[in-house]
Formats: C-alpha cells, structure tokens, sequence
C-alpha cells in the first residue's frame, strides 16, 4: 500500500510595500529600494523626454511648412510667433518684410511692380497676393520690355491676340514703371484717337499718383498742376505726351515712343486711307521725334497685313525693306501654339488632338492654347469657327492679303463638305518633302487631288502637314496611297533617290500597298516650277475646301506667294501643278499614237524601242530603283 502524499500548502502572496508612490516587496531593504526608484525615475524622464522630442518635431515640422524657421535650442517658444533666422517674428512683421522686399525689388522688376499696383482687395498689404494673374507670356514680354528700358533692345514690335494683358502690361503699367525709373526723360504714346490715348494716359496718371508707386519712387511724383488729359509733368522735369493719331508731337525728343493698337476694328483696317494716314503718322510724327538714343514700342493686335507692324516687318509686304526690319525685335504671340520657339520659351507642352470641334478648327497636329485657364482651345475652336480669317488675324497674328500677286483669290471655287465632292474622281497625289524637324523648320505637306469628267481640280480635305520624321513620313504616304488609291504619285527626285526611296519600296511590298511614284526634276525657281498649277487655278477649275482646318493657313501662303515667309503648301501645288500637267502632256489619242508610231520590226521601230528602253531605264535609275 502507497503512501499518500500530503497535500500542498497554499503559497504565501510575498508583502509588499507603498512608499512614496512606489511599490516594494516586503523583503527588500533600504539600498535595494532606492536604486529601483532611481531606476523608474531615469525610465519615466527617458520616456517623457521622447514624447517632448516628438512633439517638438511636430511643432517644427509645422513651422517650416508655414515657411519659417524653427526656434533654437534653448529659446522660448511663443505659440502665436512664427520664426525667420531663428528669431521670434510675428506674421504682420514677416509679411511687412516681404512687402518691403518686393517694394524694392519693384523698382527693377516690372512683373512685381504690375502685381503691388495691383493687390487682393481681401489682402492689400500681402505681396504675395495680386488681382493681376501673371502669366508665363506676360513675363515674356516683361522681359522685352525691360531690355527696351535698359537700352539694350532700340525697336520692339509685339504682337498677340486681344484679351490677353498686352496693354495693361505694356502701356499702362510700362510707361509708369519707366518714368519712375527714368523721371527727367520725355515719354510719348500713341493710339487709334485721341480719345483712347487720354483713355490710356488716365490708367498711367493713376499708376504715378499711387501710394505704391510713390514707395517704389519715393522721390517721383506728378508736378500738382498737371492735370491735362493729353500731357503730364515730373517733379524731376520728366513729360508724357498722350497723341492719337494724326496728333503732333510737340516738344523735345521723347526717349520713348509706345504706340498701341494704331488701329481701332476692322472697319479702319480695311480702309487704305486709315492705313496710309496711321503710316504717314507713324513715319512723320512719332519717328520725327525720336533720336539716336531713343526707343520705341509697337503693340497690337494684328487686323490686316498692311498694319503697321505689316509695313514694318512682314516679309510678304509689297514695302518690306530687310535691312530696316533687322533694326527690330519682333515677339509674335499667338493665342494657339504649335510646336515652336515661342512654345518653349512659354513652356507650353503642345499635344496631338482628339476632340472633334477642336480637330475641326486646327488639326489633329500637337498644338496648346497660350492662356488655357482664359481661353480654352475649344473656346478658340468656336472663335475660329464663327470667323476663320478674323480669327488667323486677331488671335494667330497672321491677316491674309485682300488679294494675292501670283495667285489670286477669286481663282478658286470653294466647296463647303464632303458631300459635294464629284463621284468616280480619278486621285493624284503629291508631297513636298522637308526632311527636318527643327523648330523654325519647313513642313512635309501630303495630299491628293480629284480629277472630275470635266478635268476639274478637287483638292480633298484629306492633307497632312506636319513637321515628320522620315518614317513617319513613309506611314503617311502608304496611309494616303491605301485610303486614296492615287493613280501616280509626284514628288521631288533626289528626295526619294536620297532620303527614303528604297525604305519606302519595302514597307509598300511588306503591306502590299502598290502605287506609282514618279519623281520630278528640280528646276527652275519657285516660281518657274509654280507656273502650271498657276495657269490651272486662274481658269477656275481648282476646288478648295473652305472647311479643312489648314485652308486659311494656306490660303494666305497662296496670297503671299511668292514673298511669303513659309510656302510649304504653295510647292506641294506646284508638284500638283507639274504632275498633272506632264499627264495632260503625254495623253494623246490612240490615233495620233498610232500614226506616229513606225511599222513593227523596221529600223525606225528598232530605234524607237531602244530609245523607250532606254527612258524607262534612266527614270529607274533618277528614282532610285522604282
């Protein structure tokens, strides 16, 4: 028999102790009981010394995304204070400071100048806030402006769609700006009237007699009987004459000129009497008071190409003078951009387009609208829309002549869809070829024509006329030759021989697009190679389509041709031209064919048919293996 064990006694709960907040087990003495409130006293500091840390973080983290400086270590912290350079400041001083500091910066910086005379009415003292929406091409032309001030630019013509700040910046805010900085000198500006000029010289007057100006220029001001609505006085001797046009300039020779908007609608841009008057003006009054030292500032909005920056600086004016116009520095402004120098100084991102009322307007090429927040490209569309050539003009810079030199507008019969287009139209096409893509560079034009029962030109809507690299130019062909079926295609033959011709005969057998490419010599000038389509166009028988978002751009090569700037479309015409008319050369009746042609198998048959060979092999060769 086993033994049983005898039961467990209960364990004793060990006697603890409270003394001073802290609790010990009854058996520890004195020295152990201090060293574990020291223990939990350097535990609770390490603790609360990680939660001030973090908060700090926090606080500082806090000021520095309000743009301040956090306190040094060791300083007071004042919750209501922020901090510059490590010394407490409230925000009054901070934006006290940086209002003093655009003050003076006003005095050299026109933008900054434009936004203090311009304040938030909900925030007046704060220099960082202005009704004034500056934007990348208003610092554009401010910085024109400035090198017009300085001295470092004599002449500058600008030109940009209305709406878009021109005058606020360049006249009303400049002449204000620039008497401040230069108060003994003699400023005159110019206008359609004399009315818009004292219009005008109000807005400046009022800029002078602002409290911000006077603490830009503290030592500038209006003299106290100057209150003529056409001239004003400095205390420092300065004057500004406010003229219209046909106004005289009296007095000394001004060290500036601004002349803005010499034209006041359409109705006078369409008059040669206003034209010639607001010319006779320019040349014998403004420019009678300039000197050698002296500049001047055109701005406006462009209505016609006989506008005075036409006469000035258009290369497609009948009286443009080519030494003259290298005295000047021209910023042309469009309100729709496309891929160029102007774009990238404006750092626009022009992009290919989809939506369908803007492609209509302008293309499916990548373009961007100057002021998107203002004037959104489908706005522009339907501006466009309502008036094409108003819209060329005004918004895009480039008026089309009433009537062109060499090819004139009356010549071509437009059509207004593709509805109207012939039935069983036999297609031709063409392409002007311009291998580069740098900015400032000639496009690559592609299209075709239709040929009607009567022998009548439809040009078709279908046009691409972009700036492409090679292979983007071979899709687009093989694209055309697919969607057209052209008959033959005409282009320039060391272009093909050179560039693409053996790239493009592969990509047609890989695709088994099959069509005729026939090169064309070079020769002659310009003019010369545009002579057939010429004689075409005048007896009426070229369609245009009026609705093709490239017709007015090519319109107005066309009317300007052949001093024009850009012809890119006016040589793809004239490959047109000669194309058609080498057909038109070589169809001749079966009967006339066949009573010159010698008896088969007689000496003169012989010669004949090696002659032909030999053609045939020669034209193979100048293609390049086509």
């Amino acid at each position: 028999m086993v033994a049983k064990k005898p039961p467990k006694k209960p364990r004793k709960t060990p006697v603890r102790a409270q003394e001073d907040g802290y609790e010990f087990p009854g058996h520890m003495n004195d020295e152990a009981k201090a060293l574990a409130k020291k223990f939990a006293k350097e535990d609770r500091n390490k603790l609360a010394a990680k939660n001030r840390k973090k908060k700090r973080d926090e606080r500082d983290d806090k000021i520095r995304a309000a743009g301040g400086i956090p306190p040094e270590p060791g300083q007071v912290y004042d919750p209501n204070k922020v901090y510059l350079d490590g010394r407490g400041a409230t925000l009054e001083q901070i934006t006290a400071a940086k209002r003093l500091l655009k003050i003076r910066s006003a005095r050299d910086n026109l933008i900054d100048f434009v936004e203090l005379t311009m304040p938030d009415p909900n925030a007046p003292d704060d220099p960082d806030k202005s009704i004034y929406s500056t934007q990348l091409h208003h610092k554009l032309i401010a910085d024109a402006l400035e090198k017009v001030e300085r001295g470092e630019t004599k002449r500058l013509a600008i030109s940009m769609p209305p709406q878009h700040g021109k005058s606020e910046l360049a006249t009303r805010k400049f002449i204000a700006w620039f008497i401040g900085r230069n108060p003994t000198k003699h400023v005159i500006f110019g206008s359609y009237s004399q009315d818009a000029a004292e219009g005008e010289g109000a807005e400046v007057r009022s800029n002078i007699q602002n409290m911000i100006f006077r603490k830009v220029f503290d030592d500038v001001e209006p003299l106290g009987d100057s209150q003529s609505k056409s001239h004003m006085k400095t205390n420092k001797g300065g004057k500004l004459n406010f003229l219209g046009r046909g106004g005289a300039g009296t007095g000394k020779p001004a060290a500036l000129a601004v002349i803005d908007d010499p034209i006041k609608d359409d109705i006078e841009a369409q008059s040669d009497t206003i034209r010639n008057q607001m010319w006779q003006w320019f040349t014998k009054v403004i420019l009678t008071r300039c000197h050698t030292k002296s500049v001047i500032v055109v701005i406006h909005t462009r209505w016609h190409e006989d506008d005075l920056i036409g006469r000035l600086l258009d290369p497609g004016h009948p009286e443009y003078n080519k030494e003259l116009a290298k005295e000047w520095a021209y910023l042309h402004i469009p309100a729709v951009l496309e891929l160029s120098r102007v774009a990238t100084l404006l750092g626009a991102d022009p992009q290919p387009q989809t939506d369908e009322r803007i492609v209509g307007a302008f293309g499916s090429g990548p373009i961007a609208a100057l002021w998107p927040d203002k004037f959104s490209l489908g706005q522009l569309a339907t501006f466009k829309k309502l008036n094409p050539a108003g819209f060329e003009a005004l918004y895009q810079g480039a008026p089309s002549p009433e009537d062109g030199e060499y090819f004139k507008r009356d010549w071509f019969v437009p059509y207004k869809s593709l509805q109207e287009l012939p039935q069983n139209l036999r297609f031709y096409a063409a392409s002007d070829h311009a291998l580069s893509v740098k900015k400032g560079a000639d496009s690559t034009v592609l299209g075709c024509v239709g040929i009607d029962e009567n022998d009548e030109i439809w040009i078709h809507p279908d046009l691409v006329w972009e700036r492409m690299e090679t292979d983007r130019i071979v899709e687009e062909m093989l694209a055309m030759m697919k969607r057209r079926k052209p008959m033959l295609w005409w282009a320039e033959g060391d272009v093909i021989k050179k560039a693409f011709g053996p790239f493009l005969r592969r990509r047609q057998r890989e695709e088994k697009i099959y069509c005729t490419v026939t090169s064309l010599p070079l020769h002659g000038d310009k003019k010369v190679r545009a002579r057939a389509i010429q004689g075409m166009a005048s007896m009426g028988i070229v369609h245009i389509p009026v609705f093709a978002p490239w017709w007015e751009k090519a319109q107005n090569e066309l009317l300007k041709f052949p001093n024009g700037t850009h012809d890119d479309f006016v040589d793809w015409f004239a490959w047109i031209g000669r194309g058609l008319d080498s057909e038109i050369s070589a169809s001749v009746s079966p009967a006339s064919r066949d009573k010159n042609r010698p008896k088969t198998g007689t000496l003169a048959w012989i010669k004949q048919s090696a002659k032909a060979l030999a053609d045939r092999e020669r034209g193979f060769s100048m293609m390049g293996g086509w």
